[in-house]
């Protein structure tokens, strides 16, 4: 059998091996609770913008909605913030959701899990790496049975392992975002999951679309809504909107802004960003729409990186 065969045979059986059950070491969380944070890397995460939305928040504590999760950073940051008397997290993203929930709910099981991808792909070298990252993204929930915990592992390990931390499904709702080869990535990051888990406790957390929301916002007595969908392309090349596995289309963009309507006429104030087009500006006639400028991180080519203006929108004033 050639070499390169019996490499990845090694490997697919030492993956199989290493997720087909718990390891004998159990993980427990570390003591030091750290400022929680995202603890996923995510397209149009607005950790960067925190500074220049935390202005734009209403005052005060409030009850609490975000309908497309993505990372979190503004949930977290209001967290941290003791902003929240109650939270409801929603995204359609079921990986996304059943990794919210098992850092909410399985900590410990879950560093176990991560510690073993890490002590398996640390170990090996470049080429090695690759093949065991590829062997763990094609081994997709739908083909092979996997607990939630060993779900939601797989999610992080292929976030901090892929190229440029980029969470991408095609349309059949597969990942498929290339090996990423970084030299020492944090694939446990123990500190952030346990920050991350504290603040997750009490909070409602459901996979939904946004067009629920206003259901969800009156049985919950929401005050307060932020929303970050999938952003309106600029252009037919300049974008990255995909939505559970397919795009966010211009008739979504319309919906999302009756869900706004809907919002606006039950009294519950919201805050949405998106990019800074006519179309969107069109949508959203009649509220207060300001511009945040934003950097783009995330393109292929080094030059197109930079600084751009981002819409925001309000239904009030503090």
């Amino acid at each position: 059998m050639p070499a390169a065969v019996r490499s990845r045979s090694n490997l697919r059986s030492a993956l199989d091996k290493r997720l087909s059950g718990a390891s004998h070491l159990r993980v427990v969380p570390q003591p030091h609770v750290a400022r929680p944070a995202p603890f996923l890397k995510w397209v149009g995460g607005k950790g960067k913008l925190l500074p220049s939305l935390r202005p734009l928040m209403p005052e005060g504590k409030f009850r609490y909605a975000e309908p497309f999760l993505g990372g979190g950073a503004v949930f977290f940051d209001l967290r941290a913030e003791d902003r929240l008397e109650h939270a409801l997290l929603c995204d359609v993203g079921r990986d996304l959701v059943g990794a919210c929930r098992v850092v909410r709910d399985q900590l410990p099981d879950l560093l176990t899990r991560l510690h073993a991808h890490e002590a398996h792909y640390l170990g090996e070298n470049e080429e090695n790496r690759a093949l065991y990252f590829y062997a763990v993204r094609n081994r997709h929930p739908a083909d092979f049975p996997m607990d939630d915990v060993e779900r939601a592992a797989r999610m992080l390990f292929l976030n901090r392992t892929c190229f440029n931390g980029l969470w991408r499904e095609n349309r059949a709702g597969r990942f498929n975002a290339p090996h990423g080869r970084y030299a020492n990535p944090g694939i446990v990051q123990s500190d952030k999951l346990h920050a991350a888990s504290i603040a997750l406790q009490g909070v409602d957390i459901r996979q939904a679309d946004f067009r629920a929301l206003p259901e969800l916002v009156q049985e919950q007595k929401i005050e307060f809504v932020y929303l970050d969908p999938p952003y309106h392309p600029l252009s037919t090349t300049s974008s990255f909107n995909a939505y559970s596995g397919g795009q966010f289309s211009g008739k979504a963009q319309g919906e999302l802004a009756d869900v706004c309507r809907r919002l606006d006429r039950q009294g519950v104030r919201f805050l949405l960003s998106n990019s800074d087009c006519g179309y969107v500006r069109e949508l959203y006639r009649g509220f207060e729409v300001g511009t945040i400028r934003a950097a783009r991180s995330i393109n292929c080519k080094a030059e197109s990186r930079g600084d751009i203006d981002e819409v925001v929108v309000r239904n009030y004033s503090n």
